[in-house]
């Protein structure tokens, strides 16, 4: 039996696995919910939608940077004390949020709860690889995964109830505390283990996982998927108020019901994690998620087609994060921290691409444009996936990881 498991016996994977949702929920949140305040920001510090937009490009950049680095300094020092520095991040960068007094310092305090997003996500991931049971890492890592979703569902509309009765600075201030809670948890309930990997070399590390292109391929498809994502969260929500004549408390409910594809998705990759056919489900699944991506911006049906729609683009395109993550969980070993950080890397860099692409869009062409934008991101990430990564690539990146001594 290895150190891992010796330190490990006796956890309760049930509450650690609650506590790391719990967290994670809580940092996908504080990024997310600025899609239905856009319009109160705007106002609140005199500048316009699209130019409050590219705070949330601003904190994905910082989460990718920190992402694709903080891997080699977890997979050395262990989870625990870099995940409490990611989660102090968030809390700080919220609560700094609260309190801008411009859209400078608001876009500085984006910055810093960023790189403390960034820090976050990937950490869970790789802990789950190194000391959950291999029977349960599969529903674990979509349990993870679904967080997002689940914000969508139920921390994005709290947060435009909260803002509509107290107004846009409120859901950062107890977003920051939340987060402040989570940090307690998992100072209190993290437990005690030791990192596979001894001696920190970020370039040598980060080297070695680049050297495949297995790692480019799977980042690749990440990145353009997540270009969809970033549009639906930041601009869907700007567009349901403006189009429709909402208020910022009406959006909730046609947010809560988008987010239940984007739940049930990764719920679903989790099912189908362990399955041969996996990667080949999700490539089908991108390339059918073309045809709602169209209609969500661009056919003007009505608001609640519209909801269905990106409900069921959601369903499609939800499963890709996590898959992706279960089959870096299995092959990363001793690196599993660095892939999963390059991986999550592409996740929130592709949603600052595609918040920063779509802030241009809707400027120089209109909210329609959106949908090319979600059509072009699914079929380029679904064809990636078909041709490039395969079962037999993940076998070959498992034996490059495992049988190199860091």
């Amino acid at each position: 039996m290895s150190s891992t498991d010796d330190s490990t016996r006796g956890t309760n994977f049930s509450l650690l696995l609650g506590i790391l949702a719990f967290t994670v929920f809580s940092n996908v949140t504080s990024v997310a919910m600025m899609g239905p305040l856009l319009v109160d920001m705007s106002s609140g510090l005199d500048t316009t939608v699209p130019v409050v937009a590219q705070l949330v490009a601003v904190s994905s950049v910082a989460w990718a940077i920190a992402a694709l680095t903080v891997g080699p300094f977890s997979d050395t020092y262990g989870r625990k004390p870099v995940l409490l520095i990611g989660t102090s991040l968030v809390a700080a960068g919220s609560l700094g949020t609260a309190v801008a007094p411009t859209f400078a310092v608001a876009a500085g305090f984006r910055v810093l709860a960023g790189i403390g997003g960034g820090i976050i996500n990937p950490t869970c991931l790789a802990l789950i690889g190194d000391i959950f049971p291999a029977r349960r890492r599969a529903m674990s890592v979509g349990t993870i995964t679904m967080q997002p979703g689940l914000s969508s569902m139920l921390g994005i509309p709290a947060a435009a109830v909260l803002a509509d009765f107290t107004g846009w600075r409120s859901p950062f201030m107890a977003a920051g505390v939340t987060m402040f809670l989570a940090s307690l948890a998992l100072f209190v309930l993290f437990p005690p283990y030791q990192p596979q990997a001894t001696g920190l070399s970020l370039a040598k590390r980060l080297r070695h996982v680049a050297s495949l292109s297995f790692t480019w391929h799977m980042a690749g498809a990440t990145t353009v998927a997540r270009m969809a994502f970033g549009v639906i969260i930041t601009f869907l929500p700007a567009f349901l108020i403006l189009t429709y004549g909402l208020r910022t408390v009406e959006v909730a409910l046609p947010m809560a019901i988008v987010a239940v594809g984007a739940t049930l998705g990764p719920m679903i990759g989790g099912k189908v994690g362990n399955s041969r056919h996996r990667l080949t489900a999700i490539s089908a699944a991108l390339l059918a998620a073309t045809i709602p991506g169209l209609t969500i911006f661009l056919l003007g049906w009505g608001m609640w087609p519209t909801v269905f729609m990106a409900s069921l683009f959601g369903l499609l395109v939800a499963p890709v994060p996590t898959i992706l993550a279960i089959v870096c969980t299995e092959a990363g070993g001793p690196y599993r921290g660095t892939l999963t950080g390059i991986v999550s890397s592409s996740n929130w860099g592709g949603t600052a691409i595609g918040a920063a692409i779509g802030g241009i869009l809707i400027a120089q062409v209109g909210y329609g444009s959106l949908s090319f934008q979600l059509a072009g991101a699914t079929i380029v990430s679904g064809l990636l996936l078909a041709f490039m990564v395969q079962e037999k690539t993940v076998a070959r990146a498992h034996h490059h990881f495992n049988e190199t001594s860091p």
